[in-house]
């Protein structure tokens, strides 16, 4: 079944592009300052060693993606600016 077709009653519009996919939501105990406080409170975490307590994620998110983009034959670009615009990138690329 297409995510499409699965959350078609809360899906409002559907966007199509060349090369990504965005998929937004929140973890409604933590996605606000005092929920997210009250977690690392919780878990004996103070907030200044958030950083370091959220690293090993982002690692494993970073490398997930690596590896997925591995598989498919597919290049990661880190762009280090937001205010890049990612439309222009693709767009040179495909003008190559």
């Amino acid at each position: 079944m297409l995510l499409t077709e699965k959350y078609s009653d809360q899906i409002s519009g559907v966007l199509h592009c060349y090369d990504r996919i965005v998929i937004q939501g929140t973890i409604p105990g933590i996605c606000y300052a005092g929920g997210m406080t009250s977690y690392l409170y919780f878990k004996k975490i103070r907030i200044f060693d958030y950083p370091k307590f959220a690293e090993p994620f982002k690692n494993q998110i970073r490398d997930n993606a690596e590896k997925i983009a591995q598989s498919n034959d597919l290049q990661i670009q880190f762009l280090p600016k937001r205010n890049i615009r990612k439309e222009t990138i693709i767009k040179n690329i495909l003008d190559q």
